[in-house]
């Protein structure tokens, strides 16, 4: 997919995490904030890391483990 917008996520059923590369910290974006067509490569220029402020992030889709139904990151 490219350029996806938050729309394109949604309908694929897929979340938004946002990676840190200075410190590592891995987080969910909440989508349901977002305009449909804000465009992803665009969002992630605008964001920095809660954690130590560095703007040093990565977004990418995320999707459901196949085989346990849980979202990574999340313990089941």
């Amino acid at each position: 997919m490219e350029n996806p917008t938050v729309a394109d996520l949604l309908a694929g059923g897929l979340r938004l995490g946002l990676t840190c590369g200075d410190c590592g910290r891995f987080r969910y974006l909440r989508l349901d904030r977002m305009s449909a067509q804000t465009v992803i490569d665009d969002l992630a220029q605008q964001l920095a890391c809660s954690r130590c402020r560095s703007a040093e992030v990565a977004l990418r889709p995320v999707q459901r483990d196949r085989r346990t139904g849980f979202w990574p990151a999340e313990s089941g």
